[in-house]
């Protein structure tokens, strides 16, 4: 599973839902930090201050960090949604607790077909990988890979943003309550995609084995 975020057609398909990300980050940042400025200074002092370059620099933290973004490993990224070190990928645990989970998945069906369910995460995952490429191009299944990786890769390019943007705060003497009202928000947000992207990643990896259930193996025509 680790590989599949490599398709570039889900890839181009979630860009631009990435970068309306990016673009309302900036300017939530932007609005809020410029107008606690005006409330602070006058036109003529904050073009002399620092406060400005902070501005700046925080606004364009979003920027910085969807490069950064691309160099986390699959891995890394699903650590962070998932909230592990080790197994991290939802495939690590496809027989072991995912197939059980869903009431579409007929158990004794599944073990008909791929025989006794591999116990180590590894196998689970190298197991169900092997069922996802009989089954990628299934509408439900690239529907669910897409989505997954959609949220996985918004969240994790959320924690980078925060990141950039509280690093920037600082540098610029931000209050310590506007960069707490700022990183709260964030932590909301990424509260959100990674619980979407976990949702999304399981559902992924049961899709796949509940249409290998259903599958008869004979190609349609």
């Amino acid at each position: 599973m680790a590989k599949t975020e490599r398709s570039p057609s889900l890839k181009a398909q979630n860009s631009k839902a990435i970068w309306l990300l990016v673009v309302a980050d900036v300017v939530i940042v932007t609005l809020v930090l410029t107008g606690f400025a005006f409330t602070q200074a006058s036109i003529t002092e904050l073009a002399h201050s620092a406060f400005v370059r902070g501005i700046l620099l925080a606004a364009t933290g979003p920027l910085i960090a969807v490069f950064l973004n691309d160099l986390l490993s699959s891995d890394a990224k699903a650590s962070i949604v998932f909230w592990r070190i080790k197994d991290v990928l939802p495939g690590h645990r496809a027989f072991s607790k995912h197939a059980e989970a869903d009431p579409r998945i007929d158990l004794a069906a599944l073990k008909a077909k791929v025989g006794e369910f591999p116990q180590s995460p590894r196998d689970q995952n190298s197991t169900w990988y092997r069922l996802y490429q009989k089954h990628q191009s299934n509408v439900s299944v690239s529907d669910a890979h897409k989505r997954f990786l959609l949220f996985r890769d918004a969240a994790s390019l959320t924690v980078l943003i925060t990141i950039v943007t509280s690093v920037a705060g600082v540098l610029a003497g931000i209050p310590l309550s506007l960069q707490a009202m700022l990183f709260g928000g964030l932590l909301v947000q990424f509260m959100w995609l990674a619980l979407s992207a976990r949702n999304t990643g399981i559902r992924f990896v049961q899709n796949v084995l509940a249409v290998e259930v259903t599958d008869d193996g004979r190609k349609k025509k």
